[in-house]
C-alpha cells in the first residue's frame, strides 16, 4: 500500500512522468527562467490582453510601479532576524493573482540592516549610507506543456539597492522587489505567483558584513484537470551580485 501511494505522489508532483490518464496538453514542462535586456523587456511588454498567449499586460494596462514615495513612506516590519541583521519588508508578496499583475505599491520592499550593537534594536534603512542607484534586472518565466506548446509567460523586474554601510562598515541592501510585467496564458489555464524572504545571511566578516538575501518565487498552473507548481530562488548579496536557482 505505502509503495502504491508514494508512485501516486511521484506521478502527481512531477509532471514530466507520463500519466496514463493525462494528455501531453495538460502536463507541464520545467520552469525556464531567461534573463533579459531592457530592451528585449520593454518590446516583450507591448500592448495586448490576456489570454491565448496574444501579448501585453493582463487586462491591457501596465501595473504601477513603486516611487521614492512609496519607498521612503515604510520600511515594513520585521520578517526575518539573525544574531547581526534584520530583515524587514513583508512576509509574502502577491505578484499574480489569477493572470493578473498586482499593484507592488501596496507592499513594503525588503530591506537587510544591520542590529545597533549598543541598543540591539534594527538600524533603519535611513540611517545607512552609501547605497547605489536602484540596479534593474529583467526576467522571463516560461512554461510548456508536454507537447512542447508554451503555455505560460511571464515577465518580471527586480530591483534592489546594495552596499550600504552603517558607521563605515558593512554591505547592506534596501528597495528589494519584484515587479511583475506581463502575464500570457495559453486558453484553460490559471497562473498564480508569489514571493517571500526564505533566509539571509553574513558573506562577509562579524567586522565587516556583507548582507545577502534568498528569495523564493512561487509558481502556481491550475487547469480543469491538473495543479502543478515551480519555484524559482534568487540570491542576492550587499555586493550587488543576483543569481537565479530553479527548482523543478
Amino acid at each position: 500500500m505505502k509503495k502504491l501511494l508514494l508512485i501516486s505522489t511521484l506521478i502527481l508532483s512531477n509532471s514530466l512522468i507520463a500519466a496514463p490518464n493525462i494528455p501531453a496538453s495538460e502536463q507541464l514542462g520545467p520552469l525556464e527562467i531567461t534573463e533579459v535586456s531592457s530592451a528585449e523587456y520593454k518590446a516583450l511588454n507591448g500592448p495586448g490582453l490576456n489570454g491565448g498567449l496574444d501579448g501585453g499586460f493582463a487586462g491591457g494596462e501596465e501595473p504601477s510601479k513603486p516611487t521614492v514615495g512609496d519607498r521612503v513612506e515604510t520600511t515594513g516590519k520585521v520578517i526575518q532576524a539573525a544574531r547581526d541583521m534584520v530583515a524587514l519588508g513583508e512576509a509574502i508578496y502577491e505578484l499574480v493573482k489569477k493572470g493578473r499583475p498586482t499593484n507592488v505599491t501596496e507592499y513594503a520592499p525588503i530591506s537587510v540592516v544591520p542590529r545597533d550593537p549598543e541598543t540591539k534594536e534594527h538600524v533603519d534603512p535611513f540611517e545607512l549610507e552609501g547605497f547605489s542607484i536602484p540596479v534593474e534586472k529583467n526576467f522571463t518565466a516560461k512554461i510548456k506543456n508536454g507537447a512542447g506548446k508554451e503555455v505560460v509567460s511571464f515577465t518580471y523586474r527586480v530591483i534592489y539597492s546594495y552596499g550600504g554601510s552603517f558607521n563605515g562598515t558593512g554591505k547592506y541592501l534596501t528597495g528589494v522587489n519584484i515587479i511583475p510585467g506581463s502575464v500570457k496564458t495559453s486558453y484553460g489555464w490559471d497562473f498564480n505567483a508569489s514571493m517571500k524572504l526564505s533566509g539571509i545571511m553574513n558573506h562577509g566578516s562579524k567586522l565587516d558584513p556583507v548582507a545577502g538575501i534568498m528569495i523564493t518565487v512561487k509558481y502556481q498552473m491550475n487547469s480543469w484537470s491538473n495543479a502543478f507548481e515551480r519555484n524559482d530562488t534568487m540570491h542576492i548579496t550587499g555586493r550587488g551580485e543576483l543569481k537565479s536557482y530553479v527548482v523543478q
